[in-house]
Parts: C-alpha cells; structure tokens; sequence
C-alpha cells in the first residue's frame, strides 16, 4: 500500500535512501497495513536542502498564483475524499467511512479558505509616537516551516498547517505520526498534483 509513496523531496518520491521501513498496523484488526519507508538522518537533510529551496520559488510566487494553487488542492481533495482520503483514515486510524469522509470535506475547506485569505496578506502603516513618524508593518514568509501531525485527525491537522504555510509563502516539511503515514502521503501526493 505505502510503494508508490516514501519520503517526498525535490518533487518526488523516493524510498528512505537506507531502505529501512517499518510496519503500519490496522488499529481495528491488528493486522499490518504495510511497510512504510523511514526517513533517516541523510533523508532529513536532503529534505531540509528541497525544502530551501522550495521556499525561495514558493514565496516569489505571487499570492494570487499561490491561491489558485491552493484552492485547486482544495478541490482535488474533494474528489478523492471517498476513494482515497477517506479509506486511509479508516485503515490507518480507524475511523468509520462516514467520518473519514467528513474529516476530508473539513479539510478541503481548510485549504479553500487559506486559498482565500493569501489574496489579503496585507501591510499596515501606523502613526508613530509623533506626528512626523509612521510605522510600516510588512509581512514576508520567514522560512520553512516544520510541520508535525498527530495521528487522531491526520488530514485535518495537517490541512491546517501546510495550507497557512502555503498561503503565508512558506514550504513545509511534513512528519506524519508513524500511526498514519498514508493519510498525509496521499495528502502530500494532491498537493503535488495541484502544482505545489
């Protein structure tokens, strides 16, 4: 289940570069979902080196190309959330469909509103202390943002967190609980899609 996925760096998959793994378990039958790729210490700093490197691209992006980027994982999510999202956290979380289903339509909202809102990332200008001084506020992405997902609502959990990055102009590392791995993959693969 988890062989089209791994760790995603410079755009692509890939396994962990020791090809070590380890086991995802079914919480509702105790039974092993699979074998997911464990990132090791090489793998965490060939993320960092991507993930640098995407910042510089993603916060040159403009925030009006960066909105219709992030609406269109928005709407990706919501036409796997049944197919794919959904039977994720039922395996991995163990969660009935119904709700799996709910936790994903959230989550695309999450990413529709941030697509939003990185159109009003707005400045201010103050007055200062006396009448012939102002003061500016500027906002600017400041780096790369260290993502961690607990494991009870992956995908909502991560939804707000990569999609306010996003919008703010900032890349992000992902580390998903080693309890659902797939959900944010599959999360993580839309993002790709979407032109992330």
């Amino acid at each position: 289940m988890y062989d089209k996925f791994g760790q995603f760096i410079n755009g692509k998959w890939k396994n962990s570069s020791g090809g070590e793994t380890y086991d995802v378990i079914n919480p509702a039958t105790e039974e092993i979902i699979g074998k997911a790729s464990k990132a090791n210490k090489k793998d965490i700093e060939d993320c960092l080196k991507s993930a640098e490197k995407g910042l510089i691209i993603w916060k040159n992006t403009s925030p009006w190309e960066r909105s219709k980027i992030i609406r269109k994982i928005s709407e990706l999510m919501r036409k796997r959330r049944s197919d794919a999202l959904s039977k994720w956290l039922t395996l991995e979380v163990g969660k009935p469909l119904a709700e799996g289903i709910a936790e994903a339509n959230g989550s695309a909202d999450i990413f529709e509103w941030s697509s939003e809102e990185s159109k009003r990332i707005y400045g201010e200008t103050l007055q200062g202390r006396t009448p012939d001084t102002k003061i500016h506020v500027y906002y600017q992405p400041v780096g790369v943002v260290a993502a961690l997902v607990p494991w009870n609502f992956p995908i909502t959990l991560a939804s707000r967190k990569i999609s306010t990055a996003l919008s703010a102009g900032c890349s992000v590392i992902v580390k998903p609980d080693v309890i659902t791995p797939g959900c944010i993959m599959e999360l993580v693969d839309i993002c790709k899609e979407a032109g992330v």
